[in-house]
């Protein structure tokens, strides 16, 4: 019994000398052994340096193309793209072809910072009868007189006068500076006055008298004259939100005066 005793003693010190020895790799750099060099301790545990935080500036987005509107005023005039502008003479017309408010400088505006305007824009400048209506001229179309038709079947002017349509009209090839369009609101149309050489020509034709007996029928055919539209599209400016810049929008424009008999 006292030979196990001895050997656990002995045990115990060699213990304690390893613990407290440099060659210990857990003793490696301690405060106790800072002085001592071994084998052992060429390889230290290593140090990793605490992460930095990587700061990025905030970015920068490029400002839009196209800048704030040429004039505030203007926009706070026609806030209500519905309500008919002067030219239309209190609403009685659907374009007008003469307009003294027209936004000649907001256009303009609209179409220099419009890269892509020219891709937008087509148009046959010089429109007449003699290229759109077979087998007449432009000057005798120019020269129809209607003057002695009032529409009513029992006069004498519905059956006498001169060249024409059967149910008279105007015909204009007309350039419109403003129009409502199909959804039944006022735009500016781009033109020449804002765009120097460009212009948006439209053939419209419009019923003197619709809804009248056509000319030179007798009464028992029950002819009347009817007005026809047709949806053309043009490059426009929305007053009202000049941010939208040019865009092409759809108008309903009269197109021809036919004359239709009843069953």
């Amino acid at each position: 019994m006292a030979r196990y005793k001895n050997l656990c003693i002995f045990l115990n010190k060699h213990q304690l000398k390893a613990d407290n020895h440099p060659n210990n790799f857990e003793n490696c750099g301690s405060e106790k052994f800072r002085d001592v060099e071994h084998k052992d301790c060429a390889y230290p545990k290593p140090a990793y340096p605490s992460p930095v935080p990587t700061y990025y500036p905030k970015p920068s987005y490029p400002q839009p193309a196209y800048p704030a509107p040429y004039n505030q005023k203007y926009e706070s005039e026609y806030c209500d793209s519905r309500k008919a502008p002067k030219c239309s003479k209190n609403g009685t017309l659907t374009f007008c072809l003469q307009d003294s408010e027209y936004p000649e400088k907001e256009v303009k505006y609209a179409i220099d910072y419009d890269p892509i305007i020219l891709k937008k824009y087509a148009d046959v400048a010089e429109q007449s009868a003699d290229n759109l209506v077979d087998g007449l001229t432009s000057l005798a179309e120019k020269n129809f007189d209607y003057s002695e038709y009032h529409g009513n079947t029992f006069e004498k002017g519905n059956w006498v006068g001169g060249e024409g349509y059967i149910c008279p009209s105007d015909v204009l090839y007309a350039r419109p500076v403003r129009a409502i369009n199909a959804e039944g609101e006022w735009r500016v149309i781009v033109q020449e006055m804002a765009w120097p050489g460009y212009t948006q020509t439209q053939r419209t034709e419009t019923c003197l008298f619709p809804g009248s007996s056509c000319r030179t029928l007798a009464p028992c055919y029950q002819s009347k004259c009817l007005q026809k539209y047709v949806y053309q599209r043009m490059l426009s400016f929305d007053p009202c939100d000049p941010q939208k810049g040019i865009f092409i929008d759809i108008y309903k424009l009269p197109s021809a005066c036919s004359c239709h008999i009843s069953a």
